[in-house]
């Protein structure tokens, strides 16, 4: 026996009965603060031509932005509403990814809980280069990749709006995934029947620098 009191200083424990909160989870398409990337958020409008709408978390098309006639007094030309923008259909055609970031207008109801924007309503986004972080649904089969280098050849499957093992027939997407999330995320789960668009949980997501 001894009368000196035993210390672990690095040993941590949860009481059990009390609160406790898991702050671990990702949710799809929102980008994570970072004070060097935080003026690189972007702002456009859906094409009107849009067959699908947008929501955070889908590759986007940007187009260059038109000119304004006549440009406001002082501001130059330019639109003030931003670059045109639409969801991208192929892997050569992706210049960025929409998020939910300052995003506030985007459409709710209690069919479709999970934020959507039609054509013509203002979205936000990063683009490609932008070192972003941004937060990705990806195939169940690639959480394997926990642990592998972050340069990891990947594509995008743009039926199911998620990250896919690498098929040289799509193309590379270029990301590098940093961290992969197996619970606690939200993701959205889009019906295009029903044109809506309803949060899930339980779906795995990639942390990705863009």
């Amino acid at each position: 026996m001894s009368a000196q009191i035993s210390l672990n200083p690095m040993q941590t424990t949860t009481a059990a009965g009390l609160f406790q909160t898991n702050s671990n989870g990702f949710t799809q398409g929102d980008a994570q603060d970072d004070p060097a990337v935080k003026f690189a958020l972007a702002g456009g409008v859906l094409s009107t031509s849009a067959v699908t709408p947008l929501w955070g978390g889908v590759p986007i098309l940007e187009y260059i932005a038109p000119q304004t006639y006549p440009a406001p007094a002082g501001s130059g030309p330019g639109s003030p509403l931003g670059a045109t923008v639409i969801q991208a259909a192929d892997n050569a055609s992706i210049t960025g990814f929409c998020v939910f970031n300052q995003a506030f207008a985007g459409i709710t109801t209690p069919q479709s809980n999970a934020p959507l924007y039609s054509p013509g309503m203002s979205v936000n986004y990063y683009r490609l280069g932008s070192n972003a972080r941004i937060p990705l649904k990806i195939d169940p089969a690639l959480v394997s990749l926990d642990g592998s280098i972050i340069t990891t050849q990947v594509s995008w499957d743009f039926a199911a709006n998620q990250i896919i093992a690498y098929d040289a027939g799509v193309g590379a997407l270029q990301v590098r995934i940093l961290q992969i999330s197996t619970a606690n995320n939200l993701t959205v789960e889009y019906d295009g029947m029903a044109g809506t668009a309803n949060w899930a949980t339980g779906n795995a997501v990639a942390v990705c620098l863009i």
